[in-house]
C-alpha cells in the first residue's frame, strides 16, 4: 500500500481556497507548493495588496515568503529567477535571504530552475530545525463484499499515533478472522504496511492499515 501522502502537510484552510485567482495561481504553481508540502511546511498562496506570493509557515513562528523579483506572475514561465526571503509578522528583525535565484544573485545561476529552490529551503529549514516533525495516524480498517454484493466497510479500531500498536492490533484482528473459520488468501506489506485478503462462504474482505491524517511529534 502507498504511503507517498503519510507526510504531506495539510492544506490551508480559509476563505480564499474558494477564490478563482487564488485557485488558478495554486494550480499555477503546484509543483513547488506539493515539493515544500512534502518537506512538510504548511503552504499557502498569498494575494495581499495585489502582490502574489507563495508562504510557508515554520515552527518558529516566522515564515518564508517566496516570489521573484517582483510578484509572482500568473504564469510560471515568467518567473525572473527566484527570491525566498524568512520573515516574521510580529518580528522585524527576522529579515533574511534565503534564496536568490534573479539576475545577480548568490543563486543566479539557477534562474527559474524548481528543483534547487526546493532543495535551498530544505536544507535551510533543516540546519535551523524549522520545519514540523509529523507523526502518521493510523487505523485498522476492514473493507470487502458480501456474497450478495453488498459492500462491508468499517473501521476495526484506532486510529493510533504509534504504528507498533497499529500493528499489534492488525494481527490481533486477523487471528479472529482466523478463528472464525476465515481463509487468507493473499498477503502483503509485511509490517511496514500489512494487508491481508480473506474469503468464507462466498465473502471476500480486505484487512489494512490505512493511513488516516497527520499529528506534530
Amino acid at each position: 500500500m502507498s504511503n507517498d501522502l503519510a507526510q504531506m502537510a495539510p492544506m490551508p484552510v480559509h476563505r480564499n481556497t474558494d477564490d478563482p485567482l487564488w485557485r488558478k495561481l495554486w494550480n499555477a504553481y503546484e509543483p513547488v507548493i506539493t515539493a515544500l508540502r512534502r518537506i512538510p511546511l504548511v503552504t499557502d498562496v498569498e494575494m495581499c495588496g495585489g502582490m502574489y506570493g507563495i508562504t510557508a509557515q515554520l515552527t518558529d513562528g516566522s515564515h518564508l515568503w517566496i516570489s521573484t523579483v517582483d510578484e509572482l506572475p500568473l504564469d510560471p514561465r515568467e518567473v525572473e529567477g527566484w527570491l525566498v526571503i524568512r520573515a516574521h509578522e510580529d518580528n522585524p528583525t527576522v529579515d533574511e535571504m534565503v534564496y536568490n535565484s534573479a539576475e545577480g544573485g548568490e543563486d543566479g545561476q539557477h534562474g527559474n530552475n524548481v528543483v534547487p529552490l526546493v532543495q535551498a529551503i530544505a536544507t535551510f529549514v533543516a540546519e535551523r530545525r524549522l520545519a514540523p516533525v509529523l507523526i502518521d495516524l493510523l487505523s485498522v480498517q476492514l473493507d470487502g463484499v458480501t456474497k450478495n454484493h453488498k459492500r462491508i466497510s468499517k473501521l476495526v479500531e484506532g486510529p493510533f499515533v504509534d504504528r507498533h500498536e497499529a500493528v499489534k492490533e492488525y494481527n490481533y484482528a486477523i487471528h479472529e478472522l482466523t478463528e472464525r473459520g476465515w481463509r487468507c488468501i493473499h498477503r502483503q506489506g509485511g509490517t511496514d504496511w500489512p494487508l491481508t485478503v480473506w474469503e468464507l462462504n462466498g465473502e471476500i474482505v480486505t484487512v489494512y492499515l490505512a493511513h488516516v491524517g497527520l499529528v506534530n511529534a
